[in-house]
């Protein structure tokens, strides 16, 4: 299942307040808000999914920008 970048909001959100003490919630958190926050300044919607585009290219710092009309 693919989640958007605002599902990937809302998913570190919970991850980092209301599981914060397990560890593996944290680590899994913070991957979540690197990843949106990443997409967004590279142009990316809130609606835009994160899986197609880490399964394209890998990691999430390989992702190009966007461009306008995508």
């Amino acid at each position: 299942m693919s989640v958007s970048i605002l599902e990937a909001l809302q998913g570190a959100e919970i991850n980092l307040t209301k599981n914060s003490n397990i560890q593996s919630a944290v680590i899994i958190g913070r991957s979540q808000l690197h990843n949106a926050a990443v997409l967004l300044e590279k142009g990316y919607s809130i609606y835009d999914e994160v899986e197609p585009l880490l399964e394209k290219y890998g990691d999430i710092e390989n992702v190009p920008e966007k461009e306008e009309g995508q």
